[in-house]
């Protein structure tokens, strides 16, 4: 407990300046990017990924998740003005903020909706750094066995990541484990799936493969299908009265926090999932003089916002000690990490200690600075909407072309980018998930060398060896579970559908 409140006391000597300014163009640019429809932050986290190669880690981690929260909170911004949420998250907001909009009180709503945000951010980041060390320090301990066998428990969490097919899921992981693959292999160093390609024998690069399945794919799908967004009024101003809720109805936002904190550690379940079990809960405890749910109700507002903020703060719970991404966007996040040659995961508790103290400052104080930095870009992000999408996707075209040839400088890097993401567009056309291939693309790596050296001091006995580990044992008992329930799901399913 002593050290908890240490690393609170140590949070204004742990940011300098230059951090802090990164900390604010992420959080402001997430909010904008949120509140686009057809953006939303893991496409935002993606295009600043390339722009972080030259920076210091902690700097890197300030815009990266500062983009992740001002992101997910964005999205309200667009569901209570126009009814369209920018993010997926934001859809269990629409229900309440947009009827109070609509009766002339946007402002409330607004304010309501950035509030909340704040408040879950700050509760799951306390949360975070309470809990992360701790199991870092637990996990500390293991060897290449139990580290394999996490990483492969990671893996298995593709199939929740998989959207409706879990089978899907696990085949794009299985992509992603033989794109990452190519290159020299890490054990004899002889080249592997290179096809004679010089280029290849260093592997494929990480920030093309995202910013080409992800941003690239995106501009595809719209070209296609452009999302139309209505005219809008930008008569929107900050409320005091919304300030007022959090001493009237404090249980509301400390339960919606938790639900949503519990939520994002779970892998693969993620913020849409907490806003409505959140939004569910207040139901439950709605007070008899309230408007009903969906017609204008605070707690709709409070409990939807407070939850899907929350889930950040859950989700990097198990990617920082255990390498267990969370949801798709702390997927990316650990790509972020590694673009910065850190590897998440208890090791970086040791290794790196003032990142991660740097990382549990940037992300409390993006929590506070939501509050401020949301109300005053209300105005300027409605202006935004009018805008047509096409002018939105030129934009994102060039911030992805341009920062993806930034890091490395090798016109190799933009056919890569071209190529994954046609890729991608044509596996988002069919249905396929794509955060499996990130998954895949990072862990493997982990679960291949921590699996040879477990071969290696084991001589090749695994079974003898893994006998004497009870937490390898216990883990990948845990696994098995993750695999079997997914397949008595379906195989159910099938029956009934061939049964007369």
């Amino acid at each position: 407990m002593s050290d908890f409140f240490q690393t609170l006391a140590s949070f204004p000597s742990l940011l300098s300046g230059v951090q802090l300014m990164f900390l604010v163009i992420g959080i402001g640019a997430g909010v904008v990017i949120g509140a686009l429809p057809g953006v939303g932050p893991l496409l935002g986290v993606v295009m600043a990924i390339p722009f972080t190669f030259y920076m210091d880690p902690v700097s890197s981690m300030a815009l990266l998740m500062g983009i992740y929260q001002g992101g997910s909170y964005g999205g309200a911004l667009s569901a209570t003005v126009i009814g369209i949420p920018g993010t997926p998250m934001a859809a269990a907001t629409l229900l309440d903020a947009h009827p109070m909009a609509l009766r002339g009180r946007a402002s409330y709503a607004v304010t309501l909706a950035t509030l909340a945000s704040c408040i879950g951010g700050v509760i799951s980041g306390l949360v975070l750094i309470a809990v992360a060390p701790a199991l870092a320090a637990f996990a500390i301990k293991f060897g290449p066995a139990e580290a394999a066998a996490f990483a492969l428990l990671g893996l298995t969490t593709i199939g929740a990541l998989s959207g409706g097919s879990a089978l899907k899921g696990w085949m794009m992981g299985l992509l992603g484990l033989l794109i990452a693959a190519i290159g020299l292999d890490p054990v004899s160093g002889e080249s592997r799936f290179t096809f004679g390609s010089l280029y290849l024998d260093s592997g494929v690069a990480l920030v093309p493969l995202l910013v080409g399945l992800f941003s690239i794919s995106e501009i595809l799908r719209q070209i296609e299908k452009p999302i139309r967004v209505h005219d809008t009024s930008s008569n929107v101003s900050a409320s005091a009265d919304a300030f007022r809720t959090l001493i009237q109805r404090p249980f509301n936002y400390l339960r919606s926090s938790a639900l949503g904190v519990f939520i994002g550690i779970l892998p693969g379940i993620g913020g849409v999932t907490a806003a409505f079990l959140s939004y569910r809960a207040a139901m439950v405890f709605k007070k008899p003089s309230d408007p009903d749910f969906g017609d204008g109700n605070t707690d709709g507002v409070i409990a939807s916002e407070a939850a899907n903020s929350a889930v950040a703060g859950g989700a990097l719970i198990p990617m920082l000690a255990l390498a267990i991404p969370g949801d798709p966007i702390v997927a990316v996040l650990m790509g972020g990490l590694m673009v910065q040659a850190i590897q998440p995961g208890p090791g970086m508790f040791l290794n790196h200690p003032e990142v991660i103290d740097g990382i549990f400052a940037v992300f409390i104080l993006g929590a506070i600075l939501l509050l401020p930095i949301g109300l005053l870009f209300v105005r300027l992000i409605i202006r935004l909407l009018r805008l047509p999408q096409w002018s939105i996707m030129c934009v994102v075209l060039m911030v992805s072309v341009v920062g993806t040839y930034s890091v490395s400088r090798e016109i190799l890097d933009i056919w890569t980018l071209i190529a994954f993401g046609v890729v991608g567009y044509l596996l988002r056309k069919a249905d396929y998930p794509l955060a499996p291939i990130v998954v895949g693309f990072v862990l493997g790596p982990i679960f291949e060398k921590n699996f040879r050296r477990t071969g290696l001091i084991s001589q090749g006995d695994f079974v003898g060896f893994i006998a004497d580990r009870p937490i390898t044992l216990a883990v990948l008992a845990l696994i098995l579970v993750f695999l079997l329930v997914p397949l008595f799901r379906y195989l159910p399913s099938q029956i009934d559908r061939k049964s007369p």
